[in-house]
């Protein structure tokens, strides 16, 4: 009889408006009943980094999770939206970023660090961008060999991967026991289905992100939302998740409702549940 992974449910910090303090977030997590908790690494983090304050910073994160009987698996970063990988004169920062990325996640024990690839550029080929930033994350593999944490590329609606063989094929020139894929489920609708992405990337993907994405009949309203209430195949996401044997972390990554900031992410965890418990 084939065994059923028991999925660990977590909520990303963007699940909060920013006005919600990161660990007011965290405590709300654990409250609502959340099993994981995704940090994100922020602009300051970079200022910090090097320095003693960096690390107190995450120690103390990771501290006030352990005493609220919560998990920290994944590290997330908004900042290569605003720092291209593609773009040479980005190349420090970039480095400083998964540098801040992983050592945050040793510091908190999280294993798996989320990046954007790149961002497609018009005045370079599609094909010389994937190859370029090949050669860009090959270069960036020892900064998590030494804090010992797998670099998780996410399908975003960058331009680039946007199908699930390229994704493989992207990964498939990339060290396994570094890169895998940190697969979000409601970015790859319109375009393509995740039941596909799962099967095709099985045995690569490292962490999943959950959102929904609602696509109207006549395609005016495209918006992203909480489990269940969009167009996604959430059965077929789980069997073809549990068929691939995964069996990592479920973080959702939700827009925060306008009028409460905290009831999206509380509405989500009744869903996942739902689909996954």
């Amino acid at each position: 009889m084939r065994s059923v992974p028991r999925f660990k449910l977590g909520v990303n910090r963007w699940s909060y408006p920013s006005s919600v303090k990161l660990e007011d977030a965290l405590r709300h997590a654990a409250r609502t009943g959340f099993d994981l908790f995704e940090p994100a690494v922020e602009e300051d983090d970079l200022r910090l980094l090097g320095r003693d304050e960096f690390d107190r910073r995450w120690k103390g994160l990771g501290e006030l999770a352990s005493s609220l009987g919560i998990g920290i698996e994944t590290v997330a970063t908004g900042l290569f939206w605003r720092y291209n990988p593609l773009v040479d004169s980005n190349a420090g920062v970039v480095r400083r970023i998964v540098e801040a990325e992983a050592r945050a996640a040793n510091i908190l024990g999280a294993k798996v660090i989320l990046v954007v690839p790149g961002l497609a550029v018009p005045e370079m080929g599609y094909d010389e961008q994937l190859e370029k930033l090949k050669r860009v994350w090959r270069a960036l593999a020892p900064i998590a060999r030494e804090y010992g944490v797998r670099i998780g590329v996410e399908n975003v609606w960058n331009r680039l991967l946007a199908g699930p063989l390229e994704m493989k094929w992207f990964l498939e020139d990339l060290e396994p026991e570094v890169f895998g894929a940190y697969f979000d489920v409601g970015n790859v609708l319109p375009h393509s289905m995740p039941e596909h992405w799962i099967r095709l990337l099985k045995g690569r993907i490292v962490a999943v992100h959950v959102k929904d994405f609602y696509i109207p009949p006549t395609l005016d309203g495209l918006r992203f939302g909480v489990p269940l209430t969009g167009s996604i195949n959430w059965p077929g996401v789980r069997r073809a998740l549990e068929d691939a044997g995964y069996s990592g972390p479920i973080t959702a990554e939700v827009p925060p409702y306008p009028g409460d900031p905290y009831k999206a992410a509380e509405d989500t965890l009744t869903a996942l549940r739902k689909i996954f418990g």
